[in-house]
């Protein structure tokens, strides 16, 4: 019986790679509008909840959620990159 390699793989013809790459580029770019809208959306609930209560946490936890998002989404692409092979 054969050795099973875990890590054994073939690397990936340059023909499939580059129209995957160029697909995690496009939802990289529109999940970062969709933060950067949430994030506009948020700071406008905050701002209109500041001006009449005290009740931000809701507000301010949306804000935060946009920005931790857009981070992990930019980040993505470089896991991407580090795991497929090239």
């Amino acid at each position: 019986m054969a050795p099973v390699l875990l890590f054994a793989y073939k690397q990936m013809p340059a023909d499939v790679l580059e129209p995957l790459m160029k697909l995690i580029d496009w939802l990289l770019w529109v999940v970062l509008l969709v933060c950067l809208a949430w994030l506009i959306v948020s700071a406008g609930r905050l701002w209109s909840q500041m001006r009449s209560s005290f009740g931000v946490n809701d507000a301010s936890h949306g804000i935060v959620m946009s920005l931790i998002g857009a981070i992990v989404a930019s980040s993505a692409s470089t896991i991407a990159l580090v795991l497929l092979p090239t």
